[in-house]
């Protein structure tokens, strides 16, 4: 690893850059203040514009039942209203985002929720929500595996334009092409919103997850990040003078990237790279942000390859010293594993109150926070069930990398069904290979769209992205 600290920030710098970027609209690199809400002209305010009356017009949506019940609290043009808003607003944030806490607040940092939408308005409920003395910071994985997938990433987006400096939304796996056309997002968006509108709504939710940061640092000591820690980035390749460059295939990519020992990166590194495109596959410009979503920690030392989800890292705990003694950090804070994923990984925690403190070393810790009580919430009729707690994660002065966890167990959940195939997928994302049936155009029109070369929304231009 190389030298520097480009993850520090002082607790005077990052509030100067927000009230900055609060007084100057647009800024890249800071939250983007809201836009005005339509009907703002003297009409009615979409439905969106009281994320708390969202919430409650969700859940009383839920226990209806009907797919369609949906588009009564929320109808389609108001949900792609408030996804091209959210898009535009998240386009303006870089892919490494420093979060200032409110003086005398806190900052709540929350896990995986997988569409279970009961248990957000319960922890929404015990955070209190965003508010002046408090920042919520939402760690990923909102769509896939539960039945309200769809309702919590709108949700989440309405809290993001209503407190656009209180509200930091983070890319998980899952939001990602390959994920949500395999464990039930995609066919959730279409048949709660129908084939038509659904589709132009899931091109919307991609172009969202497209525009989601990858990492947060909140008061300079604590990174918050989905999977785990991320290798250097490769250099570019470029073609030299007067000589053609031999094509390279993916398997070559491949080769030439899984191969050797990995070398980790630097935080300060991270915020020069791509947010990954529509669909990171751990090649390319998208090996860094791969690794971001998908890493994993290891009970032993060393660094090696993630074969059993076939991207990321795989890091033991010299290696988190390292990196935090490195970047003049003091804790980590990821997500991405729940109770199954951890039931067959010896050595490590077993998730089952809600987080774990996966390394302690000289210079700080690692700990894994999921926010999803009693997951997943579909399982097979032979499996027996987890019942784990949740948690999230509240983070307050006079140490910033102190975290206190709050547990909490799953809501009632109305009657539903999977909008996925559970005897065709595993437990947990293990043997991720990045492929999946094209089930629509909407693919083909995301790599046309953004080009998953693109570094947009790193420190490039966003212009390609505008709708």
């Amino acid at each position: 690893m190389g030298g520097g600290r480009g993850a520090h920030r002082t607790r005077g710098a990052v509030r100067a850059a927000e009230a900055e970027a609060a007084g100057k609209a647009g800024k890249a690199g800071g939250p983007a203040p809201a836009p005005p809400p339509a009907g703002g002209g003297g009409g009615p305010e979409p439905a969106w514009a009281d994320p708390w009356a969202l919430g409650e017009a969700f859940r009383a949506a839920s226990v209806r039942g009907a797919n369609l019940a949906l588009r009564e609290a929320l109808p389609a043009r108001e949900a792609l209203e408030l996804l091209r808003a959210a898009a535009k607003a998240l386009q303006a944030e870089r892919t490494v985002v420093d979060v200032a806490v409110p003086e005398g607040g806190e900052a709540c940092v929350i896990g995986d929720t997988h569409g279970q939408l009961h248990d957000v308005l319960t922890l929404l409920e015990k955070t209190g929500g965003p508010d002046a003395g408090r920042a919520l910071v939402f760690n990923g994985d909102y769509v896939d595996r539960g039945a309200w997938g769809v309702e919590v990433l709108l949700l989440v987006l309405a809290w993001k334009l209503k407190m656009p400096h209180r509200v930091t939304l983070l890319r998980g796996n899952h939001e990602t092409t390959s994920c949500t056309k395999c464990y039930g997002f995609f066919v959730e968006v279409l048949s709660k919103y129908g084939e038509a509108e659904g589709k132009e709504l899931y091109r919307a939710c991609k172009k969202v997850f497209a525009a989601l940061p990858l990492a947060a640092v909140i008061e300079g000591v604590t990174l918050v990040l989905h999977g785990g820690l991320f290798r250097k980035p490769p250099a570019p390749r470029r073609k030299g003078k007067g000589r053609r460059r031999k094509r390279r295939t993916s398997f070559d990519e491949y080769e030439e990237l899984y191969s050797g020992v990995p070398e980790l990166g630097r935080v300060d590194e991270l915020r020069k790279c791509s947010k990954g495109g529509p669909d990171p596959d751990g090649l390319g410009s998208r090996v860094t942000p791969t690794d971001v979503l998908w890493g994993d920690p290891a009970p032993t030392n060393g660094l090696a390859y993630n074969e059993s989800r076939g991207v990321g890292l795989l890091f033991g705990p010299d290696f988190t010293e390292a990196f935090l003694r490195e970047n003049g950090l003091r804790l980590v804070l990821r997500s991405h594993e729940g109770p199954d994923a951890r039931s067959a990984r010896e050595g490590m925690g077993d998730m089952m109150q809600g987080y774990t403190v996966d390394h302690k070393v000289a210079s700080g810790m690692l700990c894994t926070v999921f926010s999803a009580p009693d997951y997943p919430q579909f399982m097979c009729e032979d499996e027996e069930r987890y019942r784990n707690k949740a948690a999230f994660a509240v983070l307050r002065a006079p140490d910033f990398a102190a975290p206190a966890f709050v547990q909490y167990e799953a809501a009632p959940r109305p009657p539903a069904e999977p909008y996925y195939e559970l005897y065709d997928v595993g437990d947990s994302d293990d043997e991720f290979a990045g492929d999946y049936d094209v089930q629509d155009a909407s693919d083909l029109e995301a790599l046309s769209d953004f080009g998953q070369d693109s570094d947009y929304a790193g420190e490039g231009s966003d212009s390609d992205m505008e709708e």
